[in-house]
């Protein structure tokens, strides 16, 4: 008898933390957890980015990146993307405002990286824009981005 209300308990115990473990409160604040991507955030609750972007529309937004001619063939990819920016959808990173606001965002982010690691001119194929993601550094930085004091955005 005591086994089998020890393994009730235990059942119990499991099908009560599976249902929490898909939303959770915070401080008074509904959070959620959605796998490897977003967790532990209010804005996980919402769609993340690979929801919206998907590895296809990478590819053809990027598709010279690994080029010959690129200065950092098969550096980026979709999954890298994915997986940085997966840091910061729990901090509202593409998943604030809803999908319109996020997709917004991550275009955004997307376009400014885009034409600061471009390589393309204006005869090349496809036209400047598509030799995005062409380098993978600042070929002339004028000033550090990094603030070692800052541990939050270093």
């Amino acid at each position: 008898m005591a086994r089998r209300a020890a393994l009730l308990l235990l059942l119990l115990a499991v099908s009560a933390a599976a249902a929490a473990a898909g939303r959770k409160e915070k401080a008074g604040e509904k959070v959620c957890d959605k796998g490897w991507e977003c967790s532990g955030s209010r804005f996980c609750c919402n769609e993340t980015i690979s929801d919206y972007f998907k590895a296809y529309q990478f590819e053809e937004l990027f598709a010279h990146r690994n080029d010959p001619q690129a200065h950092a063939p098969g550096f980026w990819d979709y999954q890298a993307f994915i997986t940085a920016a997966a840091l910061f959808e729990p901090r509202g990173f593409g998943t604030t405002g809803g999908k319109e606001m996020g997709m917004r965002e991550v275009a955004a982010f997307l376009g400014h990286v885009g034409a600061k690691t471009s390589c393309g001119y204006h005869e090349a194929p496809g036209g400047e824009t598509a030799w995005g993601l062409c380098y993978n550094h600042e070929l002339s930085p004028s000033q550090s981005y990094c603030d070692d004091s800052n541990e939050f955005y270093p």
